[in-house]
């Protein structure tokens, strides 16, 4: 579960790779795995940066694409769990 007051980082042995048509795709160097992104993911894992909370990616995504801050965070979660799931980024310490 994500927790808005936790910072997260990028996975140290992932990639981004953007495309011209404004999605992605990530590598995972210790799993060899690659996933796709969409303009949000993108978005989420740009606004990753050093480390960002919840609460700050939900911010950067609402202004992005022009949405209030809760849709962000409510719809950005998913996301987030997923990442944290599948190892491409980790509760910063």
């Amino acid at each position: 579960m994500v927790a808005s007051n936790t910072t997260y980082r990028a996975g140290a042995d992932v990639i981004l790779t953007e495309l011209g048509d404004g999605t992605g795709v990530l590598l995972h160097l210790g799993t060899k795995f690659y996933y796709t992104l969409n303009a949000t993911g993108i978005a989420a894992w740009k606004a990753l940066g050093g480390g960002a909370s919840h609460e700050a990616i939900a911010s950067q995504i609402a202004t992005k694409f022009q949405i209030d801050a809760e849709t962000a965070a409510r719809d950005i979660e998913p996301v987030l769990n997923e990442m944290l799931t599948e190892g491409l980024i980790a509760r910063a310490v």
